[in-house]
């Protein structure tokens, strides 16, 4: 399993412990650092993490396109993508959707609307961004909310923007990063480090059902397309 990620950002948390225990080998790449393979040999799935960058104002360009090529490379030769946040953005952009700018910042646990609950259950999930996703047009959405996009499908890819691997120490240290995202989206950083303690065992569970239906049904052992329900 190729993982993606900034240098800063490499833990898979929840969603890394349940690829582990279903018996893939971890491989990384940073995305700031040039890290990303020029194929795909040897790689069973991908997982494009999250980030402090955003897709609709490049902090690395280039950095950016190489990893849509690698998202382009990956569809074409049927490997299969969970992107996550930042992860999915990516995939947007790669594949034809847009990012944008959203009005306020989506922080905190939020649950989504979703029409397909084995897939993608309605949560509650953790959030941390300032993205609304437009996905591909031929991309079939699978849940959303007041800001947007939540989850969105491809033949072989799975895209959500909200965040199922976090881990309560990874909030903590977001929060601790990004002070003002939390103050713009009326937050303080340990009412929201406490809200996650309190979910761990519920969100680790909800991870892990989200990584089974995408190895069952988007991965590897599955190929859900756009038209399946």
């Amino acid at each position: 399993m190729l993982f993606v990620a900034n240098s800063t950002d490499t833990d898979p948390g929840y969603v890394g412990e349940r690829l582990l225990g279903r018996g893939y080998a971890r491989r990384d790449a940073l995305r700031d650092q040039g890290g990303l393979p020029a194929d795909l040999t040897g790689v069973d799935a991908v997982v494009l993490l999250g980030s402090e960058w955003s897709v609709h104002s490049p902090v690395d360009p280039a950095a950016l396109a190489a990893e849509c090529e690698l998202v382009r490379a990956a569809q074409a030769s049927g490997v299969p993508v969970l992107g996550l946040c930042y992860g999915a953005q990516v995939v947007a952009h790669a594949l034809g959707g847009t990012v944008s700018l959203a009005a306020v910042p989506e922080v905190g646990f939020v649950e989504v609307i979703t029409d397909d609950s084995a897939l993608v259950p309605a949560g509650p999930w953790a959030q941390f961004h300032l993205d609304v996703i437009e996905p591909p047009p031929d991309a079939r959405v699978v849940a959303q909310n007041a800001c947007g996009t939540q989850a969105f499908v491809l033949p072989g890819v799975l895209a959500v923007q909200f965040h199922p691997e976090v881990r309560p120490d990874t909030l903590d240290d977001w929060s601790r990063r990004f002070p003002d995202v939390l103050v713009e989206a009326g937050l303080d950083r340990e009412t929201l480090v406490a809200e996650a303690r309190d979910r761990e065992p519920a969100a680790r569970s909800a991870a892990y059902a989200l990584v089974d239906a995408f190895l069952d049904r988007v991965g590897p052992q599955g190929r859900l397309t756009t038209s399946s329900p």
